[in-house]
């Protein structure tokens, strides 16, 4: 195994107003999701084998029980939490000594737009560091005062999560450290001689920590839009006497071959659907050597697509489908196209455009022996 992530959400939010939230900051939901699952919910699955989520085991049955259920089912395991954030840190390492990981990024649960370019740099700077943390450096004048009441400027950086490690070098760290008060996981490599590698962080990147801060998270989740492209091709049938179907309208033309009714239509925008929230492609859901989907009609692809856009609380703000072919001619079609496609998408037909281009008597699709489709979509968090 090579990538794992330790997520710590142990703490209690104390500073975060009490007024307002009784509930530790971590498991606030704004919308639809918790900071966590905010977090989870836009991180590239490729990227860990392991995730470990460092929890207090009464907040985990409470807030987070149909976690494994709805993100990365197979890699997330739940540690329960330490005292101390060092503590909590420390259980996270341990609990991960069996699958004997080459990296490991630690990140604060109350971070949750650490992006997922930013945690790859992280752990690529691994390949030459052993300890890797980003920073900003803060815009605003800073003063602060000496003991002689005067007052002086300088240069602040803030220090971020997440932050990377070789396994073998944090896991050195902390048998070594016999402190349970270090407030971050780079000071305890310091203290065995290992230097860190600090590199540029993001400002959106901030903690939640106050009020304000949660005020401005929800500013910056309010318009949260995605995009996605689907494309898909197939091979035309010229001995079959079955008829083409494209969007769910049967036209009078030699079909597609196809291990199902090989709509390209439906099958891009399902792919343009997936790709927008972030899963995989529809052969993954619908493998062409299973049986059951053998002839199977493709709106029980769309409606599955449609299922997950509700899942995740998106809903569709524009669809463009574009056709490539030289037969048939597509814009008599397109009408009832809009129709069929609305009707499974449950969308409005003024978000739906369907437009053709041939490919200039070029190639596989310019002989006539082949359809392609490709899907543009946007969607936006409800």
């Amino acid at each position: 195994m090579k990538n794992a992530l330790i997520l710590l959400a142990g703490g209690t939010g104390r500073r975060l107003d009490s007024t307002k939230n009784t509930v530790p900051k971590q498991f606030i939901k704004i919308g639809n999701y918790n900071f966590i699952e905010y977090f989870l919910r836009n991180l590239d699955e490729k990227i860990f084998n392991k995730i470990h989520i460092v929890v207090n085991k009464s907040m985990q049955k409470k807030y987070l029980s149909t976690l494994k259920k709805d993100f990365f089912k197979h890699q997330i395991k739940f540690v329960n939490a330490g005292r101390e954030r060092q503590l909590s840190s420390k259980k996270g390492i341990y609990s991960l000594q069996k699958y004997c990981p080459e990296k490991v990024l630690i990140h604060d649960s109350a971070r949750p737009l650490a992006s997922n370019k930013l945690i790859k740099r992280l752990l690529k700077s691994l390949d030459k560091y052993h300890s890797c943390s980003p920073f900003i450096i803060n815009n605003d004048l800073i003063k602060y005062k000496s003991k002689k009441n005067i007052f002086k400027y300088g240069k602040i950086i803030n220090i971020q999560t997440p932050q990377a490690f070789r396994f073998k070098s944090i896991l050195k760290a902390h048998r070594f450290s016999k402190n349970c008060c270090e407030k971050d996981d780079t000071s305890l490599l310091e203290k065995i001689g290992i230097k860190t590698k600090f590199i540029k962080g993001e400002k959106f990147n901030f903690k939640i920590t106050y009020s304000d801060d949660l005020d401005l998270f929800k500013k910056l989740k309010k318009n949260e839009f995605r995009s996605g492209i689907g494309y898909d091709i197939h091979k035309i049938n010229y001995n079959s006497k079955k008829k083409l179907i494209l969007c769910g309208v049967k036209i009078s033309h030699s079909p597609l071959i196809g291990h199902s009714d090989a709509d390209v239509g439906y099958h891009a925008i399902c792919d343009s659907i997936l790709g927008a929230l972030s899963l995989r492609d529809i052969g993954c859901y619908f493998n062409n050597s299973n049986k059951k989907w053998k002839s199977a009609n493709s709106k029980i692809f769309m409606q599955f697509c449609n299922q997950q856009l509700k899942r995740k609380k998106f809903h569709i703000v524009n669809l463009d489908i574009n056709f490539i072919c030289e037969k048939p001619k597509i814009n008599k079609y397109a009408k009832q196209m809009k129709i069929n496609i609305s009707t499974l998408l449950e969308i409005d037909r003024n978000k739906i455009s369907i437009k053709a281009t041939t490919n200039e008597k070029i190639g596989f699709i310019g002989n006539g022996e082949g359809i392609a489709a490709e899907s543009i979509i946007q969607i936006k968090n409800e």
